[in-house]
């Protein structure tokens, strides 16, 4: 066996597309299609769009080396903490191998970003030809993101890993609610709801936190104010508690899904705890995105578009996300 880690992970990714059912497949295709028929129909503010991140190419490549390196950095983290703890460490490799896998497999949020981007533009080409738009400015937009996506994964090297830590169950990172008398035994799921949104604070660590807002601030030009940098901070700060929500999402449904396997639930009941409370964190956080975009003088209508566009891709994410992992699974 000469790389077993990338092998044991192409064997996840093998089981996994198994589950997959036809069903998966054709939601698929329909989703691309539906991206295609919506940049046809839109594709004049296509081509506008591009326009204006040709013009500012180099700031979109600088967030998105931002965003890469922290992303990479996270999963390096994660991954040698787990690879650490797994049988896999004690198999023979050649250092040169080691190596190669262990970059394979960390560097691929990158990876996938970059396909992501493929896909978009090749998605985009037919809709720029139809307007006979400049094509060029796809090709340089995509250039100038990627590139930003692999200096993110070489910075990422230089992001000192940070010391474990490992909080005990009543951590003062996590939110407490004050029970001033005692409540009534009611059996409910609630509690179970509230798991993503207490995953995602206890994430949010003070020195996390901090980490992540120096580049925000590097990338702040000369001459702005105090209130619009602490308005941009903000907003990237509700930004990114939507991503770790979205995370979190996605690790507290694959623990719950383990943990109620054995109880006479239903899959119904646990997917409406879950997703409901996650929905009302993700509006109230468009709802405040949608208000300092306000105080920034930008007008109502294109803050309740992006408020709205907001939250609506991330409760479709939020809730494709728990599907796929809170729901039972058969055992062959």
């Amino acid at each position: 066996m000469s790389a077993p880690r990338l092998n044991a992970a192409g064997l996840i990714w093998r089981n996994r597309r198994a589950q997959i059912s036809r069903w998966g497949f054709i939601v698929a295709i329909v989703l691309v299609a539906v991206l295609l028929a919506i940049f046809i129909a839109e594709r004049r503010a296509l081509g506008d769009w591009l326009s204006w991140l040709r013009r500012h190419g180099v700031l979109c490549a600088g967030l998105a080396a931002c965003l890469s390196a922290a992303a990479v950095a996270q999963r390096r983290t994660l991954k040698r903490a787990e690879f650490a703890r797994s049988w896999l460490a004690a198999v023979p490799v050649k250092p040169g191998v080691a190596r190669w896998e262990a970059f394979l497999i960390e560097t691929l949020p990158a990876s996938a970003a970059v396909a992501a981007l493929f896909l978009g533009a090749a998605l985009a080409a037919p809709a720029l030809a139809l307007q006979r738009a400049d094509i060029e400015a796809l090709g340089v937009v995509w250039a100038y993101l990627s590139g930003g996506i692999a200096l993110g994964v070489s910075i990422s090297f230089l992001i000192p890993r940070p010391k474990s830590i490992d909080l005990p169950p009543g951590s003062r990172y996590v939110p407490k609610p004050k029970v001033n008398r005692a409540a009534a035994i009611r059996p409910s799921f609630s509690a179970l709801g509230l798991w993503p949104t207490r995953q995602m604070f206890a994430w949010l660590q003070p020195k996390l936190v901090a980490r992540a807002v120096i580049p925000i601030l590097v990338m702040m030009p000369l001459g702005t104010s105090a209130d619009d940098a602490m308005i941009v901070i903000a907003l990237f700060g509700l930004f990114g508690a939507m991503s770790l929500l979205w995370s979190a999402a996605m690790a507290v449904g694959g623990a719950a899904r383990r943990w109620l396997a054995p109880l006479p639930a239903r899959a119904a009941a646990v997917f409406r705890a879950l997703l409901l409370p996650a929905w009302g964190v993700i509006a109230a956080s468009c709802a405040s995105v949608a208000l300092l975009l306000l105080v920034v003088d930008v007008s109502y209508r294109l803050a309740a578009e992006i408020g709205a566009a907001t939250a609506v891709i991330g409760c479709l994410t939020v809730g494709a996300v728990l599907l796929w992992h809170a729901r039972p699974r058969r055992m062959p």
